[in-house]
C-alpha cells in the first residue's frame, strides 16, 4: 500500500510504502525513513438520502476530522445497498443547518440521490404541451439542439432548466441529469 504522508525528515508530503501494517509503519521512498502513522477514528454520521418526494435513512462513514460541503457527492449506506447522494445540507449536533462542516459536529447529513434522477421534460407541439418524466443516470448528459425519441416521436431540446437556476439556451450546451431541473424540449416529427 502506497500513500502520501508528510515527512518529517523531508519536510513536505512523499510517497511512503506501508511496511509493516501490524505496527502501522510507513517507509519514505525519498529518504528512507520509517514512521508510524495510526490509522484516523471514523465516525458514522446518520443520513437522510432524497428521490423526489421519498426520503430513506442510511449512514455514512468517514474519517472524523473530515470536512464535508454542501454540493459533494458521497455515498450512502441504505438498507439494500448504497445510493450516490448530494448534500444538500449539514446538520449540526445543536441543531444548526450549515454548508459546512467536521464530520465529528454533524448529527445528520442531509443528500438528494443523484444516481439514478428523474428528469422533468415539457414537450411541446404547437400550442400543447405535454409533462413526459425518465428515470436515467445522473451522470447522462443533454444539450440544447440534442433530438429526443419520444414514444416513436422526435424532439428537438430548446432549453434546459438548471436546479441552480441555471438557463441554458444556446445549442451545444449541456448539462448532467442531476444538474436538470426541466428540460424544454419542441416537436419535429
Amino acid at each position: 500500500m502506497k500513500r502520501e504522508i508528510y515527512c518529517d525528515s523531508c519536510k513536505e508530503e512523499t510517497p511512503h510504502v506501508l511496511i509493516n501494517p501490524s505496527k502501522h509503519l510507513f517507509q519514505c521512498e525519498v529518504c528512507g525513513s520509517v514512521m508510524e502513522v495510526l490509522p484516523e477514528k471514523r465516525v458514522e454520521l446518520r443520513a437522510i438520502i432524497s428521490r423526489d418526494d421519498v426520503s430513506e435513512r442510511g449512514k455514512i462513514e468517514v474519517p472524523r476530522s473530515e470536512v464535508l460541503t454542501k454540493g459533494e457527492e458521497v455515498v450512502v449506506e441504505v438498507g439494500e445497498g448504497y445510493r450516490v447522494g448530494e448534500i444538500t445540507s449539514l446538520e449540526l449536533k445543536n441543531g444548526k443547518r450549515v454548508d459546512v462542516a467536521s464530520a465529528e459536529d454533524i448529527e445528520t447529513v442531509w443528500l438528494r440521490d443523484v444516481g439514478e434522477v428523474k428528469v422533468r421534460i415539457s414537450l411541446h407541439k404547437g400550442p400543447v404541451t405535454t409533462p413526459y418524466e425518465i428515470f436515467t443516470s445522473g451522470e447522462v448528459e443533454f444539450t440544447v439542439g440534442e433530438i429526443l425519441p419520444v414514444e416513436g416521436r422526435k424532439y428537438r431540446i430548446t432549453r434546459i432548466k438548471l436546479i441552480n437556476g441555471g438557463l441554458l439556451k444556446k445549442e451545444g450546451r449541456s448539462a448532467k441529469a442531476k444538474e436538470i431541473r426541466r428540460i424544454y424540449a419542441q416537436f419535429i416529427r
